[in-house]
């Protein structure tokens, strides 16, 4: 099949986005199929040009097979929303420059994908499947309007409402969806979407080797985007509580985001001497922290509205070995860490998550029952949440939308 996959981020972006799109191009490349990518310049999440690239209107390059078109945008800091709305309505217009009919992009394809996450990229990746009568196949990574207001925006406000009307458009539009997780499907299904058109293709990480000496008084890593809906300054509470009892001797957060801020502002504010803040960075220099850690936090905000959301830092860290600890809503990503019997789940108040916290971490056997963990990560992840079988399922809904089409 000749693909033409929309997405904002693309590899060598470290971030979800691009590692699930990069991973799936490269296995259909491998397996035969041309796919094409349309996607911006490097920089996320610093807002800063990679090194080795210098961007211009339109340009394209090919990375393990695929060809990849590079589309100008205003580049800077994820650091606000403001900012986020600059950087992806640059991407819509310039790709619309970019996208006339004498463009070097073509039409000869014979299924669109969009990936949705932020509007942008999916905005312009249906309305080009549309204008060419072109099958479409729309990938919901996040549900936005869930987002808003599980982060404080009201259902019946007017932004809410506008966007929730505009992602129910692209499933409109669209010959299949895909979506990350049976939340999400459900979420849609509720909201008039035709379940049988919503295939879900969960995200999925190949195993990476990492060697680990497991401790009695526990290391914690958080490795990600320190967004909002993470509610990472939360997390810096419960480690602090366990390091105060002697549980927990550092806390290592990496990563970028709106919250970051608030981070860096307990850590300079009080004598956190258990808790170390670093800058983003590319994923093989991020290897080397995985091993030095016993556990990788992942958190969402305690909301519904987040139930069906699981964090790919799961996936992440249990394709390394590491157990997780999840500070979140009661959901799908609870459901799978217990499936898993890797990690630990922190659903309940504060008072009850600190309970069952310090009592894991207080266990005799702790290095044992780390290491059995990492051992049930690694298993789990190999018989269920390959790139390879993620990526045959998700060609399976792309030839669907083909048939339909036909």
């Amino acid at each position: 099949m000749k693909i033409l996959y929309f997405t904002q981020f693309y590899k060598p972006e470290n971030i979800a986005a691009a590692f699930r799109a990069s991973d799936h191009s490269q296995i259909w490349a491998s397996l035969g199929h041309e796919i094409t990518v349309f996607t911006g310049w490097p920089n996320y999440p610093t807002g800063r040009l990679y090194d080795g690239y210098e961007m211009t209107k339109l340009a394209v390059e090919n990375i393990g097979g695929v060809r990849i078109f590079r589309s100008a945008s205003k580049i800077q800091p994820n650091t606000s929303f403001k900012k986020r709305i600059e950087a992806g309505a640059s991407f819509i217009i310039n790709g619309l420059k970019n996208l006339k009919h004498d463009s070097p992009v073509g039409t000869d394809y014979d299924v669109v994908l969009v990936t949705y996450g932020t509007v942008f990229s999916a905005w312009l990746g249906v309305h080009y499947a549309k204008k060419h009568g072109l099958p479409l196949v729309v990938e919901f990574r996040d549900l936005t309007y869930k987002q808003m207001i599980a982060t404080g925006s009201p259902a019946t406000s007017f932004k809410v409402r506008a966007i929730k009307a505009l992602e129910l458009s692209f499933c409109k539009s669209a010959d299949r969806i895909v979506v990350l997780t049976k939340g999400f499907r459900d979420d849609l299904a509720a909201e008039g979407v035709e379940p049988l058109r919503i295939t879900v293709v969960p995200n999925g990480a190949d195993l990476v080797p990492c060697n680990h000496a497991w401790n009695n008084c526990l290391r914690f890593g958080y490795f990600g985007t320190m967004g909002l809906s993470q509610d990472v300054p939360v997390t810096v509470k419960y480690i602090g509580s366990l390091a105060k009892k002697g549980l927990a001797s550092s806390y290592l957060l990496i990563g970028e985001g709106a919250a970051r801020s608030e981070v860096e502002s307990e850590l300079t504010s009080s004598s956190q001497g258990f808790l170390r803040l670093m800058h983003g960075m590319p994923m093989n220099e991020l290897e080397r922290y995985y091993a030095d850690v016993d556990m990788t936090v992942v958190s969402l905000q305690k909301s519904d509205s987040f139930a069906g959301t699981i964090p790919s830092k799961i996936f992440q860290s249990f394709a390394r070995g590491v157990p997780v600890l999840y500070i979140g809503p009661d959901g799908d990503a609870s459901n799978l860490i217990r499936e898993s019997g890797a990690g630990i789940v922190l659903c309940g108040t504060i008072d009850e998550d600190l309970e069952t916290l310090e009592c894991f971490a207080s266990r005799s056997d702790l290095a044992e029952e780390l290491s059995r963990m990492s051992t049930s990560a690694i298993n789990f992840m190999e018989q269920n949440y390959t790139r390879k079988r993620m990526a045959d399922q998700m060609l399976l809904s792309l030839v669907g939308a083909v048939k339909n089409a036909n």
